[in-house]
């Protein structure tokens, strides 16, 4: 089965912000779809909370910052998939989770088509434990914030490996996009 991005129709009642084709990996098609919750995360001082991504995968050596989220589980909503995801890869808990839209994006070289969807959301500031992966574990150097204007020029201008590129412009895209509704742009 070869999923054509172009092509590929989504029915959603919140805008598609993007799609995003992968020009820096050998094209081999795409053979199936990830659904993500991912967060534009806010802290009390009005800075942005990324993950700093630091080591080497399958897609080579990565050195970036990436929202939080992930994959959605069995019988779970995209709210509930960010909260989660939150909660373990950062050790909070969300409030005002608000919808901002979608991301459908492509990865030759794993042949998968993502659709991220992107909420804003605050953390609560007393930590709870986290519960990263053991990949996770390994790929996160540190925790990032950043302020607004920051966050972008560094999602937009800093990323020098394949992958750092692939994701920073997802993350980069969602955030110009909210930071444009909410007039900060």
């Amino acid at each position: 089965m070869d999923i054509d991005i172009d092509t590929l129709d989504v029915q959603l009642n919140w805008p598609i912000i993007g799609r995003l084709k992968d020009d820096l990996y050998p094209y081999e098609g795409y053979d199936h779809i990830r659904y993500t919750a991912r967060g534009l995360i806010e802290n009390s001082k009005g800075q942005f909370v990324f993950l700093h991504i630091e080591g080497e995968d399958l897609f080579g050596v990565r050195d970036h910052l990436e929202t939080c989220g992930g994959g959605l589980e069995e019988n779970e909503t995209l709210d509930d998939a960010l909260a989660r995801e939150v909660r373990e890869e950062l050790g909070h808990e969300i409030h005002g989770i608000e919808l901002i839209g979608s991301i459908i994006d492509a990865y030759n070289l794993i042949h998968r088509i993502t659709l991220s969807t992107f909420f804003h959301a605050y953390i609560d500031e007393q930590e709870v434990s986290t519960h990263r992966t053991e990949e996770e574990q390994i790929l996160i150097k540190e925790v990032v914030c950043l302020d607004p204007l920051a966050a972008l020029d560094r999602l937009e201008h800093h990323a020098i490996h394949g992958v750092d590129k692939l994701v920073q412009r997802r993350d980069a895209l969602a955030l110009r996009y909210y930071l444009k509704c909410k007039g900060l742009l």
